[in-house]
């Protein structure tokens, strides 16, 4: 079942919101780049934002209700950059010596000094104080980056579940919206939960919901569901507290009437699909490590996806190229996406991912490549249709280049997607006179190959 085109007006709300919000906490060269392509709309996504008191008691770091109304009652018709809905010096917990105002309007020419530092003098430590920045190491460039949750994977480490599936915690509804237009099949949801105090994740891990009711067949509760993550640690408002997924909306289409069937709907996700702003969720996580970004940011990843397969992958690129990050600044390696999709309509975050790409190409990295598979619209070399199978054979030589150099390559999506992958790769090293096995088998015990499929 099909939403009205209004639906996605919402994900245009969330996305023009979520780019006020990060355009705001980087220099003011990257902001046009941000806001340009967005187009605004004053649908009722983060309504609760503004009609709530209950909701807004939760949100702790979030914007006063007097902020919220003054900026369009929680909706992104305001300059960027004049800080009414966000200020990043107090939610995004920048911090610094100098304002706010001084950053946005300095650009890149703002040096920021972060700390005090004992300063030397002669082989005496001096009681007087100097910033750390006012004497930095030779060749040293000290930045600003939002890293007050950059301890949570210190040593390849990832957080512990904050709760298991027999003792969920409540999650708040801040806000839900269509993601594909209505020439796209099915319905797919970016829903944006806050969690509670204390609940951390990291990109690549994954959130257990548990659906409320019970199973029909068993007459015991639902059994939860696990989510891959679709926003980084801070969160699309960038407060730390937050959790975004990105939920296909599971229907059964009798094949004799092309009806839905409400009595074969996935419990799950149409809870999800369905959920309004101040409900509460059941929720349990994180967990897993195997979707993890690599430690070492020189190296490469390729990142294959088909449909809400993108999610982690999303979590991936916020962190890489736009969250002003310690982790964006240290990235020395190419990040590669290719995602398919039925349609043009059903391309997931693409005004994001065009807008990660103009950044990546305006700072002189161009360090970001995407390829679409767009299967009912596009053709593979035989004539038939496109898929990502299709995409890594025409590009086997660059895909093979990166992978014996290190390049790390994450699969996410249905399980239907591997075998045509495992096949297309196995014909590539055949052809290439590479034993696939043993080439398999070599990237996964250095780690290399990751695979999360559903």
């Amino acid at each position: 079942m099909r939403s009205s085109s209004s639906s996605f007006a919402s994900w245009t709300a969330i996305v023009s919101l979520f780019v006020v919000v990060v355009a705001a906490s980087l220099s003011a060269s990257f902001t046009v780049a941000f806001v340009n392509p967005v187009r605004i709309s004053t649908s009722s996504l983060l309504s609760a934002t503004r009609s709530s008191n209950k909701i807004s008691s939760c949100l702790k770091a979030a914007p006063t209700n007097d902020r919220v109304v003054k900026a369009g009652a929680g909706l992104p018709v305001v300059p960027s950059g004049d800080c009414l809905l966000f200020d990043p010096a107090v939610e995004g917990m920048l911090g610094g010596d100098h304002s706010l105002q001084d950053r946005l309007q300095q650009g890149t020419s703002f040096v920021y000094l972060p700390a005090t530092a004992p300063s030397t003098i002669g082989t005496s430590v001096s009681t007087t104080t100097t910033t750390a920045a006012a004497t930095p190491p030779p060749n040293v460039n000290v930045i600003d980056a939002q890293a007050w949750l950059e301890q949570l994977d210190v040593n390849g480490s990832v957080p512990p579940p904050f709760a298991k599936a027999n003792a969920p915690v409540q999650a708040t509804v801040l806000g839900r919206a269509k993601l594909i237009d209505d020439t796209a099949p099915g319905d797919i949801q970016h829903v944006l939960l806050r969690l509670p105090n204390g609940f951390h994740y990291v990109e690549g891990q994954s959130l257990s919901v548990i659906p409320p009711g019970v199973d029909a067949k068993t007459g015991k509760k639902h059994k939860p569901r696990l989510y891959s993550i679709a926003s980084t640690r801070y969160g699309d408002l960038l407060d730390g507290t937050t959790v975004s997924l990105c939920v296909r909306r599971a229907e059964y289409f009798d094949p004799l009437t092309g009806a839905v069937d409400p009595t074969k709907a996935g419990v799950c996700s149409n809870f999800l699909c369905d959920l309004q702003a101040g409900q509460v969720v059941d929720v349990a996580g994180p967990v897993g490590k195997t979707m993890v970004l690599p430690q070492d940011p020189t190296k490469d990843i390729i990142m294959v996806a088909t449909g809400t397969g993108i999610a982690p992958f999303r979590a991936f690129l916020h962190r890489l190229f736009m969250e002003d990050t310690i982790a964006r600044h240290q990235f020395q390696g190419t990040a590669w996406l290719i995602l398919g999709v039925p349609t043009t309509g059903g391309l997931l975050y693409k005004p994001e991912f065009d807008a990660m790409v103009r950044i990546s190409n305006k700072s002189n990295k161009n360090n970001l490549e995407i390829d679409y598979a767009i299967s009912r619209e596009m053709t593979n070399s035989v004539g038939e249709k496109l898929y990502v199978q299709h995409v890594l054979q025409q590009q086997a030589d660059k895909l093979l280049e990166r992978l014996e150099n290190g390049a790390h390559i994450y699969f996410c999506g249905l399980k239907g997607m591997m075998p045509g992958i495992l096949e297309a790769l196995e014909q590539v090293a055949m052809s290439r006179r590479l034993d696939w096995t043993s080439t398999l088998k070599k990237y996964q015990q250095n780690n290399q190959w990751h695979v999360e499929v559903y």
